[in-house]
């Protein structure tokens, strides 16, 4: 199997990871998919700017979130692009994601997504992850 195959394989777990639908959100599930030890993750969520540097972080941070949602999936817009120089990959994407509120409102978002990858152990896992939003209107969202 390829490098390149390996990390779409994962990276199709974190993008179910992210699209629990009506089942109740728990980043714990996408442990196996992040590095041991630290971890960067940055995202402008809201009006504010979120750092992360492990994924204790990350599931602390994102569990509360998303327990405000009844319902909520993510998709590609298009095929990511990933490469690859020996253990180390680059990937970069840009999700729509829509749902809806536990009060019912409905949600959409589009967000600019870089991750940065690592062959640790044998296995391709996330150590960086850099989001920023956009307007969904702009990919059909």
């Amino acid at each position: 199997m390829t490098a390149e195959t390996e990390i779409r394989a994962q990276l199709d777990r974190w993008f179910a990871g992210w699209s629990p639908g009506q089942t109740p959100f728990d980043a714990e599930g996408m442990r196996p998919l992040f590095a041991e030890g630290e971890i960067r993750v940055i995202d402008d969520f809201g009006d504010r700017v979120v750092t992360i540097d492990s994924f204790d972080g990350y599931v602390a941070t994102w569990n509360p979130v998303m327990a405000g949602f009844a319902d909520w999936a993510i998709r590609p817009h298009e095929t990511p692009r990933i490469e690859t120089s020996g253990d180390l990959a680059v990937v970069t994407f840009v999700f729509v994601g829509e749902g809806r509120t536990k009060t019912g409102d409905a949600v959409s978002a589009a967000q600019h997504v870089t991750q940065a990858w690592r062959r640790q152990g044998g296995t391709w896992v996330i150590v960086g992850e850099h989001i920023t939003s956009d307007d969904p209107k702009k990919f059909g969202g």
